[in-house]
């Protein structure tokens, strides 16, 4: 049994890894864009923290409608996921 467990884990690693170069394929575009605007590079950096949206957009220099209106638009393209009332990324 136990070589049926490792096995299984085996392939359960390797789809994850797989999962996530098709994934950051598909978001790479906007990885760029975030990765190239300190702002947005700020923004998605404490995306997924324990910072409530409001100490994220002050430190990031915008408004809460800003971060709330990225992250729709980040959720849109794949790059995060809402769980509850916050989000966490997809990618780093």
């Amino acid at each position: 049994m136990d070589g049926t467990i490792n096995d299984s884990s085996e392939i359960l690693l390797r789809i994850e890894h797989l999962l996530k170069a098709i994934l950051k394929t598909r978001v790479s575009r906007v990885l760029e864009q975030i990765h190239g605007n300190s702002v947005l590079r700020r923004v998605y950096e404490m995306t997924g923290s324990d910072k409530t949206i409001s100490k994220i957009a002050k430190a990031a220099g915008v408004s809460t409608g800003k971060v709330s209106g990225l992250w729709q638009s980040w959720e849109a393209s794949g790059l995060i996921i809402k769980v509850g009332k916050s989000y966490r990324k997809l990618v780093e």
